[in-house]
């Protein structure tokens, strides 16, 4: 089973950090520390004690990260 956490206001589907590192090819850390400085979309919210992030935000961020030429 995979549960899939959905925000009940907005209809968005979040991620945890774990999921948006392994959708990005990062380590966990590596993501968190991109998000801690400003690397990365910040959080939209804690649920239970898990850090969430908005899953779309995660994927134009990685989109537009993969996009950069190598020498930027």
């Amino acid at each position: 089973m995979k549960p899939t956490i959905i925000d009940a206001d907005s209809g968005r589907e979040l991620w945890t950090a774990t999921e948006c590192a392994t959708y990005a090819g990062t380590s966990r850390g590596t993501f968190t520390s991109y998000a801690g400085r400003n690397r990365a979309p910040k959080p939209v919210t804690k649920h239970h004690g898990l850090t969430l992030w908005d899953t779309q935000e995660v994927k134009d961020w990685n989109a537009s990260r993969n996009r950069r030429d190598p020498g930027d």
